[in-house]
């Protein structure tokens, strides 16, 4: 990958984790007033932060109709989502040391989920522009493309964190919320009620690798671990 793309690719991840800072707290909140999302209402760990976050960001929440809300940030949260794909792609380009066997199959796995999760996501969002968010067209989609994707991003991001790790990977903190993938899932999804709470780390760990592509250091540069196997 050229250095102008790989440039490019990391100035939108940190637009992206920037965006998703806001966007991602709103498509949760706009799910929680749709019928399919209200009953998430009854856990108290839900309840907690959202009751407070909708009274003080009603305005943000209550501009359409609770499914038309929920439709345009879910098409807001799929514009960023290539960002995570095209970020690690490019870091992977600009790895500089011989990663091993762990490595390389995390970064097969993730990238494919985060592949398949993109054009997911794009389809989605094509779709909502005249359809519910709860209708045959977009369920099909999650079904055949955000599950899969999901689960391999999941295994990926994990596999690929714990080798990075290993390997002394340079920004640390991106390998260490790649390698905790699975936790901020949990409570994201859990705890806190919605799936994209639990994608955010995402969005802020290859956030953090695209503020290294913009800084032209190569992914790993300084990394001295040495390969596994």
């Amino acid at each position: 990958m050229s250095d102008r793309t790989a440039r490019f690719a990391g100035l939108y991840a940190m637009v992206a984790a920037g965006v998703a800072l806001v966007v991602t707290p709103l498509l949760a909140l706009s799910y929680f007033g749709i019928a399919d999302g209200a009953s998430m209402l009854d856990q108290t760990t839900v309840s907690a932060w959202a009751d407070p976050a909708s009274d003080r960001l009603s305005a943000l929440l209550t501009w359409s109709s609770p499914d038309r809300v929920y439709a345009t940030y879910i098409q807001l949260f799929a514009l960023l989502f290539p960002a995570v794909f095209l970020c690690a792609l490019a870091t992977r380009s600009r790895r500089v040391v011989s990663e091993g066997r762990l490595e390389r199959w995390g970064w097969r796995i993730a990238l494919s989920g985060y592949g398949v999760g993109a054009v997911g996501f794009v389809a989605v969002a094509f779709l909502l522009i005249g359809a519910s968010p709860n209708g045959t067209a977009v369920n099909s989609v999650f079904l055949a493309l955000m599950v899969p994707g999901m689960l391999l991003s999941l295994t990926g991001s994990t596999t690929l964190g714990i080798a990075l790790l290993r390997n002394r990977y340079a920004p640390r903190l991106t390998a260490w919320l790649l390698a905790l993938t699975v936790p901020f899932m949990i409570v994201g999804a859990g705890v806190l009620g919605h799936i994209g709470l639990g994608m955010l780390p995402l969005f802020i760990e290859w956030g953090i690798a695209g503020r290294n592509l913009r800084q032209r250091r190569p992914a790993g540069a300084g990394a001295l671990g040495t390969a596994t196997t």
